[in-house]
């Protein structure tokens, strides 16, 4: 009798649980996804993260090098404003590849590269050869740019220049 008891329980179980869903990848389907990613390519991934961050940090380091240099005449000097200006913002996109160069290379070291930080599922290959610190899937990175244009749509110029009341003179 008890065993009969364990079978309805294990049958019931398995009518209970929730089918995967559509698009969920499965076990079989995610090692799949990853096992391009042998240790051998990782290393090589590694590498090349490393030169990438090597490049930028250089780049950076011409740029200080440079601001530091004394442009003789006037209309040199007039333009360096406008000039630190570009390099600075320059170099905040820099920081902020170097940021994303960093964190790709900790993945690599801790088994977490290729898989999108917000979803925890495989990055396609396409993408990560094309971009190899990139922090989301294709997907989910759409998915946030909808989101932040659907969010910002933007200043309203339709009532600039009508009346608005007030003294009328």
């Amino acid at each position: 009798m008890a065993k009969k008891t364990v079978k309805k329980a294990a049958a019931s179980a398995a009518k209970a649980s929730p089918a995967p869903k559509k698009g969920a990848p499965s076990a079989a389907n995610f090692a799949k996804e990853r096992a391009w990613l042998t240790p051998a390519k990782l290393k090589e991934i590694r590498n090349e993260l490393v030169g990438m961050r090597d490049d930028i940090l250089k780049t950076v380091g011409k740029q200080k090098a440079e601001e530091g240099v004394d442009n003789g005449d006037s209309v040199d000097q007039a333009s360096q404003p406008i000039e630190k200006e570009l390099l600075f913002e320059l170099s905040d996109n820099e920081r902020g590849t170097l940021d994303m160069i960093e964190a790709a290379i900790r993945k690599v070291d801790n088994g977490t590269y290729g898989l999108c930080e917000a979803t925890q599922r495989p990055i396609g290959r396409q993408r990560l050869e094309a971009i190899p610190y990139c922090r989301y899937s294709l997907e989910y990175q759409n998915q946030i740019e909808n989101k932040e244009t659907e969010a910002e749509p933007g200043p309203d110029f339709s009532t600039i220049g009508e009346f608005s009341g007030g003294a009328e003179g």
